[in-house]
């Protein structure tokens, strides 16, 4: 057995602490990217409270292992658009980044369409005050949820009802019929986030290492994976993965590092 095959072995404890501490959290981020297994496409899934990481493997899109994970889950599911979300039993909140980016990416692709830009219009003018109270008042509900007589207002303007020529903007429609529950569950409740970036941010190693590596070996992947969602836990707390690992401690949490005293300069 290789280095990283007996860590992940030994550590196994650990990732199961991690996952106990993440279903017992509020919200959960979650998200998913492609990785190559000699040849064959699998997927890499990550689950995070925004302090603890943990990465499953699977080799389709489905999200039948990740279901199966968050079983019982009572909190909220932040997630992209990726309808295989939808299937997750708990309440839910969609990433409005994720939201912004495809409205403003379709917007430059199509500079000239008067009808999109008045719509985007709409979208900005509710969500840029939403997002300013957010900058002021942090996520808290009682600042908030006045929003919603906004978010109420744009629907009907904007969504109900109403009939698009534009074909960019039936899109758009849609999504918005589709996730009202689920775009705007921040405003009426304390501390839920608004967007995935932690999500995203703990996948980004697996992006590096796909871009030096290309390929991965199915057993290696699983145990890299198993460690990957330690160290980015440690990394996520301020933690050095190294040092816990030599500390023979087995819960991050617990793990508390020594820090070293300071000394002045100019005396003996």
């Amino acid at each position: 057995m290789n280095l990283v095959g007996f860590l992940a072995k030994d550590y196994s404890c650990t990732e199961t602490l991690l996952i106990k501490t993440i279903l017992a959290s509020p919200f959960i981020h979650a998200d998913e990217t492609g990785i190559s297994i000699r040849g064959s496409r699998h997927y890499v899934w990550v689950i995070t409270n925004g302090t603890h990481v943990v990465f499953q493997l699977t080799e389709t899109r489905e999200t039948t292992l990740l279901r199966k994970t968050l079983k019982g889950y009572e909190g909220v599911l932040i997630s992209d658009f990726y309808p295989g979300f939808d299937s997750i039993e708990c309440r839910q909140q969609k990433c409005l980044g994720h939201l912004i980016r495809d409205i403003n990416d379709d917007l430059w692709k199509n500079p000239f369409n008067q009808e999109y830009e008045s719509f985007v219009a709409a979208v900005r003018n509710f969500l840029v005050p939403l997002f300013e109270d957010v900058q002021r008042f942090g996520l808290k509900a009682r600042f908030l949820k006045k929003h919603l007589k906004a978010v109420n207002r744009f629907y009907k303007q904007n969504i109900d009802g109403t009939q698009h020529r534009c074909e960019i903007v039936q899109k758009y429609q849609k999504r918005f019929v589709r996730y009202r529950d689920s775009l705007f569950l921040f405003l009426t409740e304390d501390g839920i986030p608004w967007n995935n970036n932690m999500a995203e941010r703990a996948l980004r190693h697996i992006a590096i290492q796909r871009k030096i590596s290309g390929s991965f070996f199915k057993s290696g992947a699983t145990n890299y994976l198993k460690l990957l969602g330690i160290l980015q836990t440690c990394r996520f707390q301020d933690k050095s993965f190294l040092k816990f690992l030599l500390s023979g401690e087995r819960d991050v949490d617990k793990y508390k590092e020594r820090k070293r005293r300071r000394t002045k300069l100019g005396h003996s």
